[in-house]
This record gives C-alpha cells, structure tokens and sequence, in this order.
C-alpha cells in the first residue's frame, strides 16, 4: 500500500479571506460580550472625562495608522496572479487588520469599564471602518 497524497496547500487568497473573516468575527463577538457588561466594571467618578478623550484619540490614531499602512500595500497588476500577490502581501495586510481589530478590542474596553457608549462606539467604529477598507476583496480585486 502506498500512502496517500498530501493534501493541497491552501491558497493564500483563501487563508487571506479566512484570516479576515475570523478577526472581523471575533472583533464582533467581543463588542457584544462588552455590550453586556457595559458600566458592570466603575471607574472612580473623576476619571470619565479622560476615558472619554482617550477614547476619541484611539478612535482616531487607530483610524489613520490603518488607514496610513494600507497605503503600504500595493495595487495588484493584472500580469500578477492573485496567489502570488497575496504570497507577497498577506503579512502586511494581516497586520493592518491586527491595528483595526486592536482598535475594536480597545472600544470594546472602554465600552465595558466605562459604560460610555458614545465614546466607545466611535473607537469600534474606526476599528471596523479599517477592517472594511482593508479587506481581501478591496486589496486584491
């Protein structure tokens, strides 16, 4: 008997939707989780000013360090074949998804210990806004 044949490596378009699909998953799921516990953890009365402005600076610095890496990546030529592009791209692009997940998570704690939804939907939504921007589908048409 003869072993059987290797299973065929994934396509790095594929891993490269796969690993999107389970960040933006996972960032929804835990802005749910902090939705639910929304104000349970205080902070001292005096601190809701601050939380609030780091809130929006998050919101924004996540926004543009996203949105000023993406620019990193470039335009797929239409001699190059998409596997090889996202080869030579998928680390770049995986780490401006860590930055728009990495802002979610942040509004996703501001939501749960400072129970200030304003602010913190402002943080999530610069988070989601970079992973939308920046998903397989726009980088790599």
């Amino acid at each position: 008997m003869t072993a059987p044949p290797p299973p065929a490596p994934t396509s790095p378009a594929t891993l490269a939707r796969l690993l999107h699909a389970c960040l933006g998953l996972s960032a929804g799921a835990l802005t749910a989780l902090a939705w639910f516990f929304r104000g349970r953890l205080a902070l001292p009365a005096e601190s809701g000013g601050a939380v609030t402005f780091a809130a929006y600076a998050l919101a924004a610095s996540g926004l543009l360090a996203g949105l000023a890496f993406r620019r990193l990546i470039p335009e797929r030529s239409s001699s190059q074949g998409i596997d090889a592009w996202w080869r030579q791209h998928l680390p770049k692009a995986v780490a401006v998804w860590a930055i728009g997940e990495g802002t979610v998570l942040i509004g996703a704690l501001v939501l749960a210990v400072g129970g200030q939804p304003t602010a913190a939907f402002a943080v999530i939504l610069a988070g989601f806004g970079v992973l939308m921007a920046t998903a397989p589908g726009r980088l790599a048409p």
